[in-house]
Protein backbone atom coordinates (compact mmCIF):
# COMPACT_ATOMS: atom_id res chain seq x y z
CA UNK A 1 0.00 0.00 0.00
CA UNK A 2 1.32 3.45 -0.90
CA UNK A 3 2.37 5.61 2.01
CA UNK A 4 4.18 8.95 2.09
CA UNK A 5 7.70 9.18 3.45
CA UNK A 6 7.90 10.96 6.81
CA UNK A 7 10.37 13.75 7.63
CA UNK A 8 13.12 11.33 8.75
CA UNK A 9 12.78 9.35 5.53
CA UNK A 10 12.95 12.56 3.48
CA UNK A 11 16.15 13.58 5.27
CA UNK A 12 17.67 10.19 4.47
CA UNK A 13 16.65 10.56 0.82
CA UNK A 14 18.02 14.11 0.73
CA UNK A 15 21.41 12.79 1.79
CA UNK A 16 21.38 10.57 -1.31
CA UNK A 17 20.73 13.32 -3.89
CA UNK A 18 24.35 13.14 -5.08
CA UNK A 19 23.78 9.50 -6.14
CA UNK A 20 22.25 8.44 -9.45
CA UNK A 21 18.60 7.46 -9.03
CA UNK A 22 19.38 3.76 -9.56
CA UNK A 23 21.75 3.77 -6.58
CA UNK A 24 19.45 5.44 -4.05
CA UNK A 25 18.13 3.23 -1.28
CA UNK A 26 14.56 3.33 0.01
CA UNK A 27 14.72 4.31 3.69
CA UNK A 28 11.73 2.07 4.47
CA UNK A 29 12.44 -1.26 2.74
CA UNK A 30 16.18 -0.88 2.00
CA UNK A 31 15.91 -1.73 -1.70
CA UNK A 32 17.50 0.19 -4.56
CA UNK A 33 14.33 0.57 -6.60
CA UNK A 34 13.80 4.32 -6.44
CA UNK A 35 11.89 5.87 -9.33
CA UNK A 36 11.06 9.42 -10.40
CA UNK A 37 8.28 11.07 -12.41
CA UNK A 38 7.73 14.73 -13.36
CA UNK A 39 4.51 16.33 -14.60
CA UNK A 40 4.65 19.88 -15.96
CA UNK A 41 1.97 22.18 -14.61
CA UNK A 42 1.15 25.43 -16.37
CA UNK A 43 -0.98 28.40 -15.33
CA UNK A 44 1.59 30.22 -13.24
CA UNK A 45 4.08 32.89 -14.23
CA UNK A 46 6.46 30.09 -15.24
CA UNK A 47 6.02 26.33 -15.69
CA UNK A 48 6.40 24.17 -12.58
CA UNK A 49 6.71 20.46 -11.92
CA UNK A 50 4.75 18.07 -9.80
CA UNK A 51 7.38 15.49 -8.80
CA UNK A 52 6.91 11.96 -7.49
CA UNK A 53 9.82 9.99 -6.03
CA UNK A 54 8.82 6.48 -5.03
CA UNK A 55 10.10 3.03 -4.27
CA UNK A 56 9.13 0.45 -6.87
CA UNK A 57 9.22 -2.26 -4.18
CA UNK A 58 7.19 -0.91 -1.26
CA UNK A 59 5.43 2.10 -2.88
CA UNK A 60 6.57 4.56 -0.23
CA UNK A 61 6.65 7.95 -1.93
CA UNK A 62 7.23 11.66 -1.77
CA UNK A 63 5.51 14.29 -3.87
CA UNK A 64 6.63 17.87 -4.30
CA UNK A 65 5.94 20.96 -6.37
CA UNK A 66 8.95 22.86 -7.77
CA UNK A 67 9.69 25.50 -10.36
CA UNK A 68 10.84 24.00 -13.65
CA UNK A 69 13.01 26.97 -14.59
CA UNK A 70 14.38 26.43 -18.08
CA UNK A 71 14.05 22.65 -17.85
CA UNK A 72 11.30 20.72 -19.57
CA UNK A 73 10.09 17.14 -19.62
CA UNK A 74 10.21 15.80 -23.16
CA UNK A 75 7.46 13.22 -22.67
CA UNK A 76 4.72 12.54 -20.15
CA UNK A 77 3.12 9.12 -20.69
CA UNK A 78 0.58 9.74 -17.92
CA UNK A 79 -0.63 12.94 -19.58
CA UNK A 80 -0.66 11.23 -22.98
CA UNK A 81 -2.89 8.45 -21.65
CA UNK A 82 -5.17 10.39 -19.28
CA UNK A 83 -5.20 13.93 -20.70
CA UNK A 84 -7.75 16.10 -18.88
CA UNK A 85 -8.47 13.26 -16.42
CA UNK A 86 -4.90 13.25 -15.04
CA UNK A 87 -5.95 15.04 -11.83
CA UNK A 88 -8.19 12.05 -11.01
CA UNK A 89 -5.16 9.75 -11.08
CA UNK A 90 -3.13 12.08 -8.82
CA UNK A 91 -5.86 11.78 -6.13
CA UNK A 92 -5.23 8.04 -5.70
CA UNK A 93 -1.54 7.43 -4.81
CA UNK A 94 -1.64 3.61 -5.05
CA UNK A 95 -3.29 3.74 -8.48
CA UNK A 96 -0.85 6.44 -9.61
CA UNK A 97 2.23 4.51 -8.52
CA UNK A 98 0.95 1.27 -10.06
CA UNK A 99 0.45 3.07 -13.39
CA UNK A 100 3.87 4.75 -13.15
CA UNK A 101 5.50 1.37 -12.34
CA UNK A 102 3.98 0.05 -15.56
CA UNK A 103 5.50 2.92 -17.54
CA UNK A 104 8.85 2.29 -15.82
CA UNK A 105 8.80 -1.40 -16.75
CA UNK A 106 7.79 -0.52 -20.33
CA UNK A 107 10.74 1.91 -20.63
CA UNK A 108 8.60 5.08 -20.82
CA UNK A 109 10.15 6.31 -17.56
CA UNK A 110 12.48 7.81 -16.46
CA UNK A 111 11.70 10.86 -18.54
CA UNK A 112 14.19 12.81 -20.60
CA UNK A 113 14.76 16.33 -19.27
CA UNK A 114 16.01 19.00 -21.65
CA UNK A 115 16.50 22.74 -21.73
CA UNK A 116 13.46 24.82 -22.70
CA UNK A 117 14.06 27.13 -25.66
CA UNK A 118 14.07 30.83 -24.79
CA UNK A 119 10.59 32.36 -24.95
CA UNK A 120 9.00 28.87 -24.66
Amino acid sequence: MARPYDQNHLETLGAQLHLPLGERICPICGRTTMRLYHHTKYGRSEPAWINYLWCGSCHAYSSSFTGAGRKMVESDPLLEQYGDRISEVFREPERLLTILDGYWKAGKLPQVISRRPRGG
